[in-house]
């Protein structure tokens, strides 16, 4: 029996197999399954452009888990491509006769071209907006580049290189060294300069990545504590450290997970190309992509301007939230933070401190007591389009943190900024719950703050204050409890 809610999108890349399957909730896709498994097509693919027996047995294998999973979707609910592998296969009939068959649904060939608007279209439903943005996504057999504003592509091309045709075409002895890595890049840089300039003559706000090479990338970084913000020098600090280990059986990177080895070099190559011939600032990964793109193109719900925002406010919905009390804190709360210095926070350090107050008291709908706890838990295992891991796990430790014990742990454990300033940013929070009160209006005028020797010092009059001995004691309370804070 079918569940009309239900639907599946399936991706046969040419490193992975995934399939996506949602559940429709008010015109809302609700992930409810993830499956995906190294197949490695492309390593199949001969000089002939053949796919041998083991890659395209390797793809039915895993087809067959799949196929167990869409027997209760309704076929129009389901959408199902093939990418740049199965392009380039000169047998890929072969592999998608047998492969319609054990699925009960057609496998579409998608051109690159289809196949990069839809990357950029599941980027868009999935991230933080903004004027123009770049989109790279490094698959095994092709690279996609997509510039666009808004849901429209400007620009978009698929290019006929990918982390495991490079890794067999550069790196199939196994050895690492700096000359076969500058060949590997020289023929990157070789295959974007046809269409390199027509990146260049546009300028753009964010670059994003949607790829396993790029996660992996991030994944070492912030493993390694630089954060997770990708940049051309610690690419380059990365490089260096690939390069000391000589060998891929060899290689072994803080933060690098063991199914990602084989590949991670080629991926890094590449990628570092194109943040050299693009002249790539930095970039965030970003975890919508291909097949959010196709889920949707079935369901086709509403994009919101600015899906963070949009996602804070469904949660505050959800949760049944004071929504004017948290605007009360988190308009005092940035107040404060600036107060600290302009130059002490970037934008997403403030951004994410409005976050965590909109949703600081998330937890009472667990319980009060610990409603901190209860908080950091539900946002630390909820999903949040248009965050990234770090930045979420920033805006659970802020709530984790809005009042009693400070959670040390957790502005270790995130990567959005620094372990300091996230402990700055839960002050600041941690005040304007003080000085908002519900049993009060808002008293912000009566606290200065300042940032001195890397403390916050308050000023107040005490004498003032009597007349609110609560408040009063709150904040002498808070400055026992907070090391970060001092009164003069």
């Amino acid at each position: 029996m079918f569940n009309n809610h239900l639907y599946a999108a399936i991706d046969l890349g040419s490193n992975s197999f995934h399939m996506l399957v949602v559940q429709n909730i008010n015109g809302v896709p609700r992930t409810i399954a993830k499956v995906k498994r190294k197949v490695r097509l492309a390593l199949g693919l001969d000089h002939n452009n053949r796919l041998d027996l083991a890659a395209m047995q390797r793809g039915w294998d895993c087809l067959s888990l799949f196929a167990e999973r869409l027997e209760c979707i309704p076929p129009q609910n389901i959408k199902i491509v093939a990418t740049a592998t199965l392009r380039l296969a000169s047998n890929a009939d072969v592999f998608c006769a047998k492969g319609d068959d054990i699925l009960g649904h057609r496998i579409n060939i998608i051109s690159g071209e289809q196949e990069a608007s839809l990357i950029y279209h599941g980027m868009a439903v999935s991230s933080h907006s903004a004027d123009k943005r770049l989109i790279v996504d490094i698959g095994g057999a092709s690279t996609e580049l997509i510039l666009g504003r808004g849901l429209e592509p400007l620009v978009l091309n698929s290019l006929n290189m990918g982390c495991v045709t490079w890794l067999e075409r550069y790196f199939g002895d196994g050895i690492i060294s700096q000359a076969n890595i500058e060949q590997a890049m020289a023929a990157a840089a070789q295959v974007l300069a046809p269409v390199q300039q027509d990146y260049l003559a546009h300028h753009w706000q964010l670059s994003l990545g949607a790829s396993g090479s790029i996660q992996a990338v991030q994944e070492v970084l912030v493993a390694q504590e630089l954060n997770e913000l990708i940049t051309r020098d610690k690419l380059e600090i990365i490089l260096q450290q690939v390069i000391a280990c000589k060998e891929l059986k060899s290689l072994s990177l803080v933060g690098l997970k063991p199914e990602r080895q084989l590949v991670f070099v080629s991926g890094l190559v590449i990628l570092l190309t194109l943040f050299k011939q693009l002249s790539i600032d930095e970039m965030m990964g970003s975890g919508g992509a291909l097949r959010e793109g196709l889920i949707d193109e079935l369901i086709g719900f509403a994009v919101p301007g600015d899906i963070r925002m949009h996602c804070c406010q469904r949660l505050q919905q959800r949760f049944e939230l004071d929504i004017k009390h948290a605007n009360q804190i988190a308009s005092c709360a940035g107040s404060l933070a600036l107060q600290l210095g302009d130059e002490l926070f970037d934008a997403q350090d403030l951004e994410m401190l409005r976050y965590g107050a909109m949703l600081h008291e998330i937890g009472t709908s667990v319980e009060f007591l610990q409603a901190q706890r209860h908080g950091h838990y539900l946002l630390s295992n909820t999903p949040m389009a248009g965050f990234s891991k770090e930045q979420r796990k920033l805006v659970a430790a802020l709530v984790g943190s809005y009042k009693n014990e400070i959670n040390v742990d957790s502005f270790q454990q995130q990567a959005s900024c620094n372990e300091h300033t996230a402990q700055l940013l839960a002050s600041c929070l941690r005040l304007a719950v003080i000085l908002n009160g519900r049993d009060q209006a808002n008293r912000n005028g009566m606290l200065r703050v300042a940032l001195v020797k890397g403390c916050i010092t308050l000023y107040f009059d005490a004498t003032e204050l009597a007349i609110y001995p609560l408040l009063l004691a709150e904040l002498e309370q808070e400055i026992i409890d907070n090391n970060l804070l001092k009164r003069v």
